[in-house]
């Protein structure tokens, strides 16, 4: 058995052994709803608010398989919010930035979008398999990921550290992660960022960073809750709304400091397409820019409080490392 696999095994037990003592709050009642959707974990739908009206410009867009299904495959990862969560601990019924977009999107294309809970190293793969159409779980539009998706950009995010409340080690900005252990989603960006970090710091004689790599992010706050990590890197928008949430906003604190973008590189996130897709990924431009000019993208960030990452125009793979 792995060191990996172990961990994550006493993480599990913990979760258990505590069993009510859930870590964060019901996220906000939903303000901002669109077409009812079909979802891998229910039918059920939002409260019903203003919905996007079709455009028979932008369906005309689609390519002829989702105009025929009348329904866009959405992969994402839940939890991870705000970009995408349950309504209830424990519920069935998604809510957060990205499923509140992908329902005003697809009302906006005529269609509907299913969203359906995807491993997050799965998710790419399941697109490019055709099991899915497109990628939305706030992941940031990299070079590495265009290698084999175009992205529609839809947000500039930063990255900050998200620590125990009260930050009791005093963390400023990113040198202070050096002989830590720090929390992590196993395949994502900064998981390979902060390996790159910690040897450099090994290369300056200093100690480097550990890493506890986890499937989601449940078990990394716990890892922090614990004591078994020091911080968990992530980026501003959700580590801002997991300190502002989480029990009541009594359980973490944020760090936020310009050497942590310069660090973990921050960028644009971004819908994921597969590259050969371009009719898709046309449509799926032209109907944000269509809800960024009509005010249903900036109340949809405004909903979650994370309106200060809003951009004013859909472009397509302007993300950097």
């Amino acid at each position: 058995m792995t060191a990996r696999r172990k961990t994550f095994l006493s993480v599990v037990a913990m979760v258990m052994a505590l069993g009510g003592c859930a870590l964060a709050s019901d996220p906000p009642a939903p303000e901002v709803a669109a077409a009812p959707a079909s979802s891998s974990a229910s039918s059920a739908s939002s409260a019903a608010a203003a919905t996007p009206a079709a455009d028979s410009a932008l369906h005309d867009l689609l390519p002829e398989r989702i105009k025929s299904a009348g329904v866009i495959r959405v992969a994402s990862n839940i939890p991870y919010p705000p970009w995408e969560m349950y309504t209830t601990a424990g519920g069935q019924q998604p809510t957060g930035i990205d499923y509140d977009l992908s329902q005003a999107l697809a009302a906006k294309l005529g269609v509907k979008a299913s969203f359906d809970q995807t491993a997050f190293d799965s998710m790419i793969p399941a697109v490019l398999a055709g099991k899915a159409d497109v990628v939305m779980a706030g992941i940031f539009d990299t070079p590495k990921r265009r290698e084999s998706l175009s992205f529609v950009d839809y947000a500039r995010d930063g990255y900050s550290l998200l620590v125990a409340k009260g930050n009791p080690l005093g963390m400023k900005d990113v040198t202070d992660l050096s002989g830590k252990t720090v929390a992590v989603q196993s395949s994502t960006s900064e998981e390979a960022a902060i390996g790159k970090l910690s040897k450099r710091f090994e290369s300056q004689g200093k100690a480097g960073v550990t890493t506890l790599a986890f499937p989601g992010d449940s078990e990394a706050f716990l890892a922090i809750k614990s004591g078994k990590a020091v911080a968990r890197v992530q980026a501003t928008s959700a580590a801002a709304y997991a300190a502002k949430t989480f029990e009541n906003g009594n359980a973490f604190e944020l760090v936020d400091a310009p050497s942590l973008t310069e660090e973990f590189g921050g960028g644009m996130e971004g819908i994921g397409v597969p590259k050969s897709d371009t009719a898709l990924l046309t449509a799926l431009q032209k109907a944000l820019q269509a809800l960024m000019d009509d005010g249903t993208y900036l109340k949809i960030l405004s909903k979650y409080g994370v309106q200060n990452i809003a951009l004013t125009k859909a472009e397509i793979n302007q993300g950097t490392d």
